[in-house]
């Protein structure tokens, strides 16, 4: 798992170097699409792309990408997309803090890949949460009953970016939350939730989320 999940962020879409390949094209006039686009884009579109292995045993063994790992993996990215208001950092040097709940597999996948890493220029650092608590900058909830999620939530307006996995996430609070869809992990966005909290997701962000407010992309 811990393996799978560094692989999951540092060598996602890179499936296609070790399973088999279609039969070569005899026409190639243009280069990829993704050649169009940013590079942390790509890494974006690469993770969900990626993120089909899971229910493919033709590509699982060498990308190791579980359902748990691609989420991890997307938690750590999407700080890159999202705009925090200066006072959500105390100190210049401040940590960028994750807190995970009701997920261990999400928590040991995430805090393997944080080793070492940044976000948005911060040191990285990863919590199981158990109860609420203050000092996060993202928390992950995961599936829970919804009595119990809304005990997790933090205050109105606190600069939070609040990410859940479960059928009517983002109408409990969810700024985002994962979802499933052909056996990817895929997720839905709501800008009014994290616009509450003083947060803006990137245009990027949603440009490839599955479905922004109710509106099936």
């Amino acid at each position: 798992m811990r393996a799978g999940a560094v692989r999951a962020a540092r060598n996602i879409g890179h499936c296609s170097d070790h399973c088999p390949a279609g039969p070569p094209s005899r026409h190639r006039t243009m280069p990829p699409p993704l050649l169009f686009v940013s590079s942390r884009r790509v890494w974006m579109v690469a993770l969900l792309a990626s993120s089909a292995t899971i229910a493919n045993p033709l590509c699982a063994s060498t990308a190791a990408a579980s359902e748990s790992a691609v989420k991890a993996a997307f938690l750590y990215k999407f700080g890159g997309f999202v705009e925090w208001p200066a006072s959500a950092f105390a100190r210049p040097d401040e940590p960028f803090v994750i807190g995970v709940a009701g997920d261990d597999a999400v928590f040991f996948a995430l805090d393997e890949i944080a080793s070492g890493r940044t976000v948005q220029g911060r040191p990285l650092v990863v919590r199981r949460v158990r109860e609420p608590q203050a000092g996060l900058h993202l928390l992950y909830l995961g599936n829970m009953r919804e009595a119990r999620l809304r005990e997790f939530l933090p205050a109105p307006a606190t600069p939070v970016l609040v990410v859940t996995a479960q059928e009517g996430g983002l109408r409990l609070g969810g700024a985002i939350n994962f979802g499933e869809e052909r056996g990817r992990v895929r997720f839905s966005a709501s800008p009014p939730q994290a616009t509450a909290r003083g947060l803006r997701l990137s245009a990027r962000l949603l440009d490839v989320a599955q479905s922004v407010e109710g509106a099936v992309r």
